[in-house]
């Protein structure tokens, strides 16, 4: 413990990446998933996607324009993932290390780091993949937004990495998120909705496809994406220190009372409960969801009480039960 104290200055951080960087490596399917997933859903899907959201939002926009911003949401999906799972598998480690005399702050400095390269290689990958299959125009620019996309992620990882114990779980969880900001995004929605304000990519969707909102006040739409970069960042390090806390509450030495077996009991029957937090979740929001998407995309209109549902509003529509029009 003394050696590891008086080693603990300014350059463990660096070796701590090597380490953090080395194991991740060791695992060839990490490599691949990191580099071949964004690839691929950019190489795969970025011109459906471009023609969907046209469809969708009825934006003007050029779809070479639209599709670069499917670069950033391929990496940071995979960045969100490979943060929450470097946050659950070394978590007892990082402890181990803060107990033998490691400070928390180089630790979580060396986790940072490494969730940053992570991000770099996977938007690099997304990036490279797009500029081969259309080409960007603004290369330093998509980069740049890809990466931010990525390092937001990486604070959502993060954080659900510390809250959510089971890795499917907290798989879905990232993904019921990262699905909810691009659906209900500028790019899919309407970019004027106020309520798609609050995502954390609404701004840099907008930056990133060159379609101002006109709501960004004098920063603009790329100052409100680095600041949403910025509070992802100082989330990402709040929670990295947190998890890595070795503090525990003082423990009884003594039996407790009835009443106090009764709170302990109730504790521990709502913890059981509660332990499937996601499902909770998913239960409550995803019919929600569902129903507020179907309602803002759909072009199904309601005909006269007398008749049936008709879609086109037109002469020539089609109706159902048939012959009630």
């Amino acid at each position: 413990m003394r050696r590891l104290t008086a080693a603990a200055g300014p350059m463990t951080v660096p070796l701590l990446v090597r380490r953090f960087l080395a194991d991740y490596a060791r695992n060839p399917v990490n490599l691949l998933i990191l580099v071949l997933v964004p690839a691929g859903f950019v190489a795969g899907a970025a011109g459906s996607l471009a023609e969907i959201s046209r469809l969708l939002s009825g934006t003007t926009a050029p779809g070479a324009t639209v599709q670069t911003v499917t670069a950033g949401w391929a990496a940071a999906f995979i960045a969100a993932i490979a943060a929450y799972f470097q946050i659950r598998a070394a978590r007892a480690a990082d402890r181990r290390l803060v107990l033998a005399g490691l400070p928390a702050r180089r630790l979580a400095a060396a986790r940072a780091i490494t969730g940053l390269a992570l991000a770099l290689l996977a938007s690099a990958a997304a990036v490279i993949t797009l500029e081969a299959r259309t080409g960007t125009g603004h290369p330093a620019r998509v980069l740049a937004g890809t990466f931010m996309f990525a390092v937001i992620y990486l604070a959502i990882g993060a954080l659900i990495g510390t809250l959510v114990s089971s890795p499917v779980n907290g798989t879905v969880l990232i993904f019921f998120v990262w699905f909810t900001d691009v659906m209900f995004g500028p790019v899919f929605g309407s970019p004027t909705r106020a309520a798609g304000r609050v995502f954390p990519t609404h701004f840099l969707s907008m930056w990133m496809t060159d379609l101002p909102s006109h709501h960004a006040g004098r920063i603009g739409d790329l100052g409100w994406a680095l600041a949403w970069t910025m509070g992802a960042g100082a989330l990402a390090w709040a929670v990295l220190t947190s998890a890595s806390s070795t503090a525990r509450a003082s423990r009884r030495t003594t039996a407790g009372t009835t009443a106090d077996q009764v709170r302990a009991a109730f504790r521990a029957g709502l913890t059981d409960w509660g332990r499937n937090r996601v499902l909770w979740v998913l239960l409550a929001v995803v019919p929600t969801a569902r129903r507020s998407w179907r309602a803002s995309s759909s072009s199904w209109t309601p005909a006269p009480p007398t008749s049936a549902w008709c879609w086109p509003d037109s002469g020539q529509a089609r109706c159902w039960p048939a012959g009630l029009a």
